[in-house]
């Protein structure tokens, strides 16, 4: 549709014309048209213009400025430049054209006898009908993609629309690159071979893009050039249109389209995504309600309704807490709503794809997931934990600053009672880390003793199940305290085996056999009394938890 170089050749002014430099350039854009009057032309040049001229201007131009003039010329993008000799200039120097050549700018002899009007204003002429055709055009695409705005049609539809007007297919991407929708599936399973930010000034439009070249997975020997439109709207969530150039490449018209579409998509978005804060708000509310038992059976199966719940059968909570750059959140941290950002919808998207169907939702930080499950399922733990390591390691891939740590809740038969397995889920959060490290997996029925200990609060109470054997190794004052402490729990942990816990402990095995005679004399402890090792065992792990509730208070 633009006017080009070439198109100026087909004026019947100019039948007796002839290109002399730059022939392969005839397909640059002419933006305009204008005589040269001075040899300071190339101060007030924007770019695309066709210069005449006799060359009058620079008729004393030695050889070294010419070639400086003409490459000004192309440096400021003229789109060709048409020469009428004169009675001052009689023949067009050799070097004009060489230099023509050299900078790719097309060089173009005219009869003398034919007048700068017949060839302005016909390309003026021109320029200004392809205007208003692109005008008209736009006018066309945007109340077309207005009204696909105005109807609420899905994207599915605007994408649908745009391959129509382009002639290749169309796909919608997340932020995770995880296809939407898509005019030929078969073309969305690709891998990227090369990214490219640079690009035509025919593709100028308001929504950035970058070119991708790609390999097709379900047809290797097919390579393939793609156009991707990143499109970012509220909360800085990115969704990609992707167009395939399989059937032709696009053109300046299709830019206006893609455009359009873009900006229709943008709008779509923004409503879904407000749509959607007034729905999370209303499933947060109601989650909230049924984990704390407050909502009456048949109100709740009412809302649950309302919002397209299943919440017949059995279910489990899990709870994800999230962290960022390595710094660990504690329980008062996460309900003052620390680690809420960007993490938080990585982590929503991710496991809204690996368990679509499950209730999702927040409360005090954390994010909440009631898990379906099947009572006769025996591994559904199992299940869920390979589930959990799969979300997990989407979010990673996606963030690698972000650490998530999970706590696994116990079966509930009946969604009324619910609230049990969320308190039991943030038990396994609590003291998960304890046992599993800082981005643990933790189930409830994985703590062990630390199901009793939960139920105490006051740090006092706790310290008087500490028994008076492992007392006085705690009020031992020799600075190798801490190492004797370590070497007590390393060698419970391998039945009473010196020789494993050296190994474990990095420490020759004489080393550890000393220690431990030193822990006899210094407690009197039996290590032969089953029931007391285990309440040294029990007393080991309330030192832990106390101190972890010590770290947490600063």
């Amino acid at each position: 549709m633009e006017f080009r170089v070439r198109d100026i050749l087909k004026l019947p002014s100019l039948k007796g014309a002839v290109v002399l430099s730059g022939e392969q350039y005839l397909h640059k854009i002419v933006a305009g048209s204008t005589i040269m009057e001075a040899p300071d032309i190339t101060d007030w040049l924007k770019g695309g213009e066709l210069i005449l001229t006799s060359l009058y201007p620079i008729r004393f131009f030695d050889e070294e400025e010419q070639k400086q003039f003409i490459a000004k010329l192309a440096e400021k993008e003229v789109s060709a430049l048409v020469i009428k000799t004169h009675r001052f200039v009689k023949e067009i120097p050799q070097s004009i054209i060489d230099e023509g050549e050299k900078c790719q700018l097309p060089i173009i002899q005219i009869p003398k006898d034919v007048p700068y009007v017949d060839i302005l204003y016909p390309v003026m002429e021109e320029i200004l009908n392809t205007q208003v055709k692109k005008l008209q055009y736009y006018k066309e695409i945007h109340d077309q993609f207005t009204a696909l705005s105005l109807a609420d049609e899905s994207p599915e539809k605007i994408i649908a629309t745009l391959e129509k007007l382009i002639g290749n297919p169309v796909a919608l991407f997340d932020r995770n690159f995880f296809c939407i929708a898509s005019t030929i599936p078969s073309l969305t399973n690709f891998e990227i071979v090369e990214k490219n930010y640079r690009f035509d000034k025919k593709e100028e439009m308001k929504f950035p893009h970058y070119r991708q070249t790609v390999k097709y997975l379900e047809q290797p020997e097919k390579i393939g050039h793609q156009i991707v439109v990143p499109i970012e709207t509220i909360n800085h969530i990115k969704t990609y249109l992707l167009i395939d150039e399989v059937n032709k490449p696009l053109e300046e018209l299709d830019f206006i389209a893609v455009e359009n579409a873009a900006t229709s998509l943008s709008l779509e978005l923004v409503k879904k995504f407000a749509v959607a804060e007034v729905d999370k708000r209303f499933k947060n509310d109601l989650l909230e309600q049924l984990i704390e038992g407050k909502l009456p059976a048949n109100i709740l199966y009412q809302n649950a309704n309302l919002i397209g719940w299943d919440i017949e059968g059995a279910f489990a909570v899990v709870l994800f807490k999230i962290a960022k750059n390595n710094e660990r959140l504690s329980t008062q941290q996460v309900k003052r709503g620390i680690s809420n950002g960007n993490e938080e919808t990585l982590l929503h998207e991710a496991i809204y794809k690996y368990v679509p169907n499950a209730i999702i939702g927040s409360k005090s930080g954390l994010k909440v997931v009631l898990w379906k499950i099947n009572r006769e399922d025996q591994d559904w733990l199992v299940k869920i934990k390979e589930k959990v390591a799969t979300i997990l390691h989407l979010v990673k891939k996606q963030d690698n600053e972000i650490i998530t740590q999970v706590g696994i809740g116990t079966l509930s038969d009946h969604i009324n009672n619910i609230s049990e397995s969320y308190k039991k889920a943030q038990d396994a959060l609590e003291f998960g880390e304890i046992l599993n490290g800082k981005e643990s997996v933790t189930s409830y029925s994985e703590l062990g003793v630390f199901r009793m200990l939960g139920q105490f609060t006051d740090s006092e109470e706790l310290k008087t199940f500490i028994p008076p054997s492992l007392q006085r190794l705690l009020n031992y004052q020799q600075v190798n305290k801490t190492d004797l402490l370590t070497t007590l729990k390393v060698f419970l942990q391998c039945n009473q085996n010196a020789t494993k816990a050296s190994q474990l402990l990095f420490i020759h095995h004489k080393t550890a056999v000393y220690r431990i005679e030193r822990i006899k004399e210094i407690t009197g402890m039996n290590f032969d009394d089953a029931e007391e090792m285990l309440l040294v065992q029990i007393g080991l792990k309330i030192i832990e938890l106390l101190e972890r509730e010590k770290i947490h208070k600063y």
